[in-house]
């Protein structure tokens, strides 16, 4: 509008010849042609921005697929890096579990041999120990048996029912004499 306020306000133009007018500084001139220039200049501007734009988005996308191509790269690298200290604490976790396992089978062979040697040790001071009770016991029994048999001798003038009741006295006093001397024995060994 500006152009147009600009043009009422100059004097009116005469014309020299068919098409142009003439203005009191000079002759007018058509302004298509410069506007057709500053049109096509504009639109060469465009195209020109519009091919750095796009010149600059290939290079942003380069930039962009480069990082991401290192971001994954980066990523892989951190993710093995933990796999690798997990499958490193499973080994050493595999390790120390065999050798807890063999120190452990050989405290148990150990223990076991010593418990064997113990209970052997404790079984044969045991039949030592009984053998030593029971000695006197059966020294004991074999001296009233013989005391019995001579006894029983002497005394054959004795009547048939007294010998009997005898015998029976003295077997019954021997047999609780020889239970009394094991069981004193058996409190004597086991006691300790």
């Amino acid at each position: 509008m500006a152009g147009r306020a600009a043009r009422r306000r100059r004097p009116a133009s005469t014309p020299t010849s068919a098409g142009e007018g003439v203005e009191s500084d000079g002759p007018i001139v058509d302004p298509t042609k410069n506007v057709f220039d500053l049109v096509a200049a504009a639109i060469a501007r465009q195209d020109d921005l519009r091919a750095m734009e796009s010149s600059h988005l290939r290079e942003v996308m380069t930039l962009r697929a480069d990082y991401d191509q290192r971001l994954r790269e980066a990523e892989t690298a951190r993710i093995n890096a933990i796999r690798a200290v997990d499958v490193g604490a499973v080994n050493r976790a595999a390790e120390v579990a065999t050798t807890q396992a063999a120190t452990l089978a050989a405290q148990v062979a150990t223990v076991a041999e010593a418990m064997r040697t113990q209970v052997t040790a404790a079984a044969t001071a045991a039949s030592v120990n009984l053998a030593a009770a029971l000695e006197p016991i059966q020294r004991d029994i074999a001296d009233l048996r013989r005391v019995q048999y001579e006894t029983q001798g002497g005394k054959s003038n004795v009547v048939e029912t007294r010998e009997a009741r005898g015998d029976t006295r003295l077997n019954l006093n021997t047999i609780i004499m020889a239970a009394g001397l094991i069981i004193t024995a058996l409190v004597f060994v086991f006691g300790k």
